[in-house]
């Protein structure tokens, strides 16, 4: 602060104080306090600033050995917010009515250094006779503005007897302002940190997991937990090496300094990708471990379809040259056997049977080569869509399938509750009814239940045709290689009528999901989109 500036404030601060009509020889009369309420308000927007205050003053007295001081810490507006230091300097100012709560302004207690730190946005002091009141001309006091987001947010005063003075005290006073600030913006930045990686940690869609040099949890996130079948941070301060499937790793981790990544393992029925690394201090000493696993089931699904696409694709090349080399000789074999049949009349009736077995094997050979044909078709990744009643397409499958239902004792369950119009390509979409109740059909040996249900999705805007079977079920491993061509678990199956199945309804833009066990059973489910 230039000298010439503060004497000419002191001068005409002194001005202002005997126009407010004050009289030097009186004592300070402030004449408003805040509410306590108001109060501790105030103190709570500063709360950080305070509490970090406190700590460097308290440290800042300790180092005035000798020197009896009072700090008093500011808002940005003036009010004492809280004091502390001797107890004999804090009685003699509070019995001046200078207490928490009281505006330091010069209408009320005269010069103070206070109110000109505030206006002047710079540090200030007032020693002995700067002071307009005359009881007031034994004391110094030393202000400095305190800073927060470029903006200034209060003061930091020291108080102490004039002939204390030294010419290091001001100095003191705002190296300690200077560091408080300083903590204040790391506390801050610090905060601002946990709270971002709080929200990092709690909403992350992967697994985190922290341990200390020991091996101990220390930090587990909740999609973690989720994972791993905890909750509630059970898992925190356990060893990591009781935890299941990534308790080896993390422990060897630990013991080895090695790294983990990309390693694949199985949790919750889902397949995730796992990385560990140990974590070292500034003297490259391991303090910790650091893991995280992200769900990848997702992924390793789609790389399926897309390596099923391709299967589909090569075999569709491969069935298109097999039919046509295949079927025109077939069809003349047909046509000759056929004619043959009628112009011999053998009396032998074994050569009937022979005739008869012939053209069965003929025609089994002549279904084979048209599922080739039909994956094979040029257009096969086109449909012809009109609007059709689902419900009435299934109540034909399901008569001509009748016959077959009532050999094997099939009780069938039909519940049309979806009965508008739907826009499929019919023949293909019979065709993929067909081949899962046939499946359903097969997979019940005598006296059973299928059900078949039309409805719509409570999950999307959707159709869904529910067909479920009491049958023998299958296993995981079956259920996941459903849609794989040729892959059959029937006696004499080819594996290509769900193969063929899946790709219908993905061309018209639905999906088919199973659900199976064992001994009880399965459901598919076609969901089908409304437009």
């Amino acid at each position: 602060m230039k000298i010439e500036s503060r004497h000419t404030y002191i001068h005409q601060s002194h001005q202002n104080c005997l126009d407010a009509k004050l009289n030097p020889d009186d004592l300070p009369a402030p004449k408003e306090k805040l509410p306590k309420g108001d109060l501790e308000q105030k103190k709570r927007m500063l709360d950080d600033t305070i509490s970090v205050a406190r700590i460097f003053m308290t440290r800042l007295i300790s180092n005035l050995q000798g020197t009896a001081v009072v700090i008093c810490i500011t808002d940005h507006e003036g009010y004492i917010l809280e004091t502390y230091g001797d107890e004999m300097i804090k009685w003699q100012i509070e019995s001046l009515g200078l207490s928490p709560g009281i505006l330091f302004e010069e209408e009320q207690v005269g010069t103070n250094s206070i109110e000109m730190a505030l206006k002047m946005g710079q540090s200030a002091h007032t020693i002995g006779s700067d002071h307009f009141f005359r009881c007031l001309h034994k004391s110094a006091c030393f202000s400095v503005p305190l800073h927060a987001s470029g903006k200034i947010c209060g003061t930091i005063t020291m108080m102490m007897a004039a002939h204390h003075v030294s010419p290091y005290h001001p100095a003191l006073l705002q190296s300690a302002v200077d560091s408080i600030e300083r903590e204040v913006l790391a506390k801050k930045q610090n905060k601002k940190l946990l709270v971002l990686n709080q929200v990092l940690m709690e909403n992350s869609r992967t697994g985190v997991i922290l341990t200390d040099e020991d091996g101990r949890i220390i930090e587990i996130n909740p999609y973690a937990e989720k994972v791993l079948s905890s909750c509630n941070g059970e898992l925190c301060n356990r060893q990591i090496t009781e935890v299941a499937v990534i308790g080896p790793y993390m422990g060897s981790v630990l013991s080895g300094n090695k790294k983990v990544e990309d390693v694949e393992i199985s949790l919750s029925h889902n397949t995730f990708l796992f990385d560990s690394f140990p974590i070292y201090d500034e003297s490259n000493r391991i303090i910790g471990v650091f893991a995280q696993f992200r769900d990848i089931t997702e992924r390793l699904v789609l790389e399926r379809q897309l390596m099923l696409s391709e299967k589909l694709s090569a075999i569709g090349k491969i069935g298109a040259g097999l039919a046509h080399e295949i079927r025109n000789p077939l069809t003349s074999i047909i046509g000759l056997l056929a004619l043959l049949k009628e112009n011999f009349r053998p009396a032998d009736h074994k050569q009937k049977d022979y005739f008869r077995i012939i053209f069965s094997e003929l025609e089994r050979i002549k279904n084979l080569v048209q599922q080739f044909v039909m994956m094979a078709k040029p257009d096969r990744k086109e449909v012809a869509k009109t609007r059709i009643g689902l419900h009435e397409l299934i109540e034909d499958i399901l008569a001509l399938m009748e016959y077959d239902f009532q050999d094997k004792n099939i009780k069938i369950h039909y519940q049309p509750l979806y009965k508008e119009n739907l826009e499929i390509d019919k023949d293909k979409i019979k065709q993929v009814i067909l081949n899962i109740l046939q499946n359903a059909f097969d997979a019940i040996d005598f006296d059973g239940n299928i059900s078949v249900v039309i409805r719509q999705s409570q999950v999307d805007k959707g159709i869904e045709i529910v067909i479920s079977d009491d049958g023998f079920g299958m296993d995981r491993d079956t259920v996941e290689k459903l849609a794989t061509p040729f892959h059959s678990t029937k006696k004499y199956g080819l594996g290509l009528g769900l193969s063929m199945s899946y790709s219908i309804i993905e061309l018209h833009k639905g999906r088919i999901t199973v659900e199976s066990e064992n001994g009880k059973g399965t459901a598919f489910t076609i969901w089908l989109p409304r437009t």
